[in-house]
């Protein structure tokens, strides 16, 4: 219950400075007025702060070198075989949306190559971060973080980019090879400089009222 109250107040945390640069990008930065593209960048960026609140990415207020790696794969089902499996299958499922999004969105994705390095490069920079916390920068992350990508490119493929309110019929002029990653560094940034203001905040209430007596 703490864990799942911990995740709200984060991702709330973001969202709230989300929203206005959702619009922001599209409207002043990138100049795309299609609504079926703004709620598509729109879920794209949630999904982004679901997952760096999953991964749990340094804030600037709490960064600290903690170095701690795992440069061998699979070794860790020797110790665990149960949870091994568990915390592979959940790291797949967690970079699937973005192997389906992108592609769908930005035509310059449409490649295996292109979801494979996505994925394997948005999974080494998380990894990067947990230098910084007291998580643990494991190989196998890396691995199955690209997997999950790879997979979700492959269920894009599947329904040829195509989504029901018709985004498709934007596609061919909207494109930008570079929107996606600037989305992303906007999304970390928020994460990083803003959230914790809001979130600090929250916990200072959270922690006096009777909620927190009552599920801790």
């Amino acid at each position: 219950m703490v864990r799942l109250l911990s995740m709200g107040i984060e991702i709330f945390s973001s969202v709230i400075f989300v929203i206005p640069a959702v619009f922001i990008l599209q409207y002043v930065v990138f100049r795309k007025r299609s609504l079926p593209r703004l709620a598509m960048v729109t879920i794209f960026m949630f999904y982004l702060v679901a997952v760096f609140s999953v991964v749990g990415i340094p804030t600037v207020g709490s960064c600290h070198i903690h170095p701690e790696f795992n440069w061998i794969p699979i070794i860790d089902i020797v110790n665990s075989p149960l949870d091994y499996i568990r915390n592979t299958i959940l790291n797949v499922i967690l970079f699937v949306p973005l192997g389906f999004i992108v592609p769908t969105v930005w035509k310059e994705y449409r490649s295996l190559r292109t979801a494979a390095l996505m994925g394997l490069a948005l999974s080494l920079f998380i990894e990067i971060l947990q230098i910084f916390t007291f998580r643990l920068t494991d190989v196998d992350d890396l691995i199955t973080n690209t997997a999950g990508c790879v997979l979700g490119f492959y269920m894009a493929k599947l329904f040829s980019y195509r989504l029901p309110f018709g985004l498709e019929k934007h596609d061919s002029k909207e494109s930008g090879k570079y929107e996606p990653i600037i989305i992303l560094a906007v999304t970390f940034l928020i994460g990083f400089c803003l959230k914790s203001f809001v979130s600090d905040a929250i916990w200072d209430k959270v922690l006096s009222s009777p909620l927190w007596k009552a599920i801790k």
